[in-house]
């Protein structure tokens, strides 16, 4: 919800990001009369866990499926939406730790040409006191993941190079792809930038998804970003890339600390 109203703020980041409130039912159903589906996020949820998809099946009736904050796969038939407590489905984890801290966010149709699910990881590192996109990646969804719509590899996403998303899954030609390849990574500086006034660090994992209109959108900026998934592509060159990064990161900590 902190970066739903920091990025809204921003005339650049304000045009990419999801329409995104504080959970309650109220919010459910207005955002269920107004978007194809829906999604229940868990403020500290992480690795595609603590997400579930809301939407209305062919007959009618109202559908939850996901994972749980603990990684627990489910899928809810709800009879009647006005009427969801999800205090009464302890699976959901509403309850305990989990007790608050959820949004409901505008769920964005991001599919590939074929309808698979997909996602952008985007990695940046800060070095000599500029931002640097070092790294991307694309993600789409198995079979396993197609349901819930969480393109996550830790959830069974097929990780790719992120050209071999745009050209062979999207459709692009070099114009395109380079076109979105600028706004992805001006979109991203930006949004690290901004985060980066309250959450200081050295590098920053930004995912994103894809709208029917082929325009980046931001889901969020992850403060401590894994980096494994980058072995998977590109010969593992943008993971070493971003190690080289980091040695020098520590190379000018040192040149300061020795001038303090």
């Amino acid at each position: 919800m902190y970066q739903f109203n920091l990025f809204s703020q921003d005339d650049l980041t304000a045009n990419f990001v999801p329409k995104t409130k504080i959970f309650s039912i109220e919010n459910l159903l207005e955002f269920l009369k107004s978007y194809e589906f829906v999604y229940i996020k868990h403020d500290k949820g992480g690795q595609g866990k603590g997400i579930y998809k809301v939407y209305q099946d062919e007959h009618g009736n109202y559908n939850m499926n996901g994972y749980t904050p603990k990684g627990k796969k489910l899928n809810i038939p709800i009879a009647s939406i006005e009427d969801f407590d999800p205090e009464k489905y302890p699976n959901l984890d509403f309850k305990g730790r989990f007790n608050s801290g959820f949004i409901v966010q505008e769920g964005i149709n991001s599919i590939t040409l074929n309808g698979d699910p997909l996602a952008i990881r985007v990695h940046v590192q800060k070095l000599n006191e500029e931002w640097l996109v070092t790294g991307m990646y694309g993600k789409i969804s198995t079979a396993e993941t197609y349901e819930n719509g969480i393109v996550n590899a830790n959830q069974g996403a097929q990780v790719m190079a992120i050209s071999d998303l745009l050209y062979d899954h999207l459709g692009m030609d070099e114009q395109e792809k380079m076109a979105f390849l600028q706004t992805l990574e001006k979109i991203s500086v930006t949004a690290v930038k901004l985060v980066s006034v309250e959450y200081p660090r050295l590098e920053y994992g930004i995912d994103f998804g894809i709208n029917s209109n082929a325009d980046p959108i931001l889901f969020e900026v992850n403060t401590y970003p894994g980096i494994g998934n980058f072995a998977k592509v590109e010969n593992r060159e943008i993971l070493n890339k971003i190690y080289r990064i980091r040695k020098m990161q520590k190379e000018e900590a040192k040149r300061k600390d020795f001038l303090v």
